[in-house]
């Protein structure tokens, strides 16, 4: 059955569209009817979900060209399709365009990965090298869930349960070579071990996300400015180079609870703020 999924089915054009349009569609509908903190409502904002379809079209695909051409299609109309769907009923309206630029970095990415990423259904070693760094990456994104677990359960067991069982699915499904198989269930459980260590051994992380201020000028943090929070049981905060290439204040919560925040720019200017993690993981601040 996994066989047939991943590598006898006939990728048409056709079939890359309404599965783009289709999923689209549905993350939107996640996006609009799902609570935040829910498994449903993950695929809006994170990446595991798009995994599984865009390892679906490249084991489908005749050539590694015809691969990275089909992935970047997809996820060139799904992911502005789901934006623009909530457009009407978003208080942002368009400015939610805003959060496209970091998916579209990411959908022009897809292009060479598709195109490596054709190969892991070849007879070869090689292909376990290929898949295993998206079967980490989904073990890091479960561990995050894990984490999440530890304080809020049961908010994003299915995530979890999502991003681990489908590790197995990947290698048995997707793996020709025996050798290949090996090397990526070895690298996985390696990977397993170490991260699930590392999130047990540290505090749980309720929140953990970059901070956006209305006062873009005051606050327009680049590589020379620092952050420090008052009490790291509360929070931790730190400046750090985003994907598009901008320096933004990210914070990790680990309990709901606010803690002073002391921001320097590279003149030295100091800028103490109240961040205020509330009951429903919203970070909020008074700049």
């Amino acid at each position: 059955m996994l066989k047939k999924i991943f590598g006898s089915i006939n990728m048409t054009w056709p079939k890359v569209l309404i599965l783009a349009v289709a999923l689209g569609v549905y993350t939107a509908l996640m996006a609009l009817w799902v609570p935040e903190h829910n498994s449903f409502h993950d695929i809006a904002v994170t990446t595991e979900g798009w995994v599984l379809p865009a390892v679906f079209i490249m084991t489908n695909c005749k050539t590694p060209l015809d691969s990275a051409l089909k992935t970047f299609v997809f996820f060139l109309i799904s992911q502005p399709l789901v934006y623009l769907i909530q457009v009407p009923f978003a208080e942002m309206g368009w400015g939610l365009f805003g959060y496209y630029k970091y998916w579209f970095i990411a959908t022009l990415l897809t292009f060479p990965a598709a195109f490596i990423g054709w190969y892991i259904t070849k007879d070869h070693i090689a292909a376990g090298l290929i898949l295993s760094p998206v079967l980490v990456m989904n073990i890091i994104l479960g561990a995050g869930y894990v984490n999440t677990l530890r304080g809020e359960f049961p908010h994003h067991l299915l995530s979890a349960i999502y991003c681990f069982g489908f590790i197995p699915v990947f290698i048995i499904g997707v793996l020709r070579n025996r050798n290949a198989r090996i090397l990526s269930a070895a690298v996985s459980v390696i990977a397993c071990i170490v991260i699930l260590v590392k999130t047990f051994a540290f505090p749980s992380i309720l929140v953990s996300s970059n901070i956006l201020f209305d006062d873009e000028e005051k606050y327009s943090i680049d590589e020379t400015w620092s952050a420090q929070a008052a009490d790291e049981s509360i929070s931790k905060a730190w400046i750090e180079k985003r994907i598009d290439g901008e320096y933004s204040l990210m914070m990790e919560f680990y309990s709901h609870d606010t803690n002073k925040v002391t921001l320097t720019d590279g003149k030295g200017n100091t800028y103490v703020i109240d961040m205020t993690l509330d009951e429903d993981n919203r970070i909020v601040h008074d700049e």
